[in-house]
């Protein structure tokens, strides 16, 4: 599960770099990114191990602040 999570975190990652670089805030990829961020959210919600979950929540925390900066 720990590896599906990181992979779609790589994913995500390029998702709201095309998010925040797109000129307009109606663009496919923000709501792509917003869509695979939940999905991860509750990927992780379901990983046994708190520790390697808290550290992929850091990391998703972190992408959903980079998106929710361009969102507004």
């Amino acid at each position: 599960m720990e590896s599906e999570v990181r992979k779609l975190l790589d994913k995500a990652e390029k998702l709201v770099d095309e998010c925040v670089n797109c000129s307009s805030e109606d663009c496919d990829e923000c709501e792509d990114a917003e869509e695979l961020l939940n999905e991860i959210r509750d990927k992780i919600q379901s990983i046994q191990d708190k520790k390697v979950a808290r550290r992929l929540s850091v990391f998703l925390d972190d992408l959903e602040n980079k998106l929710e900066s361009k969102l507004g």
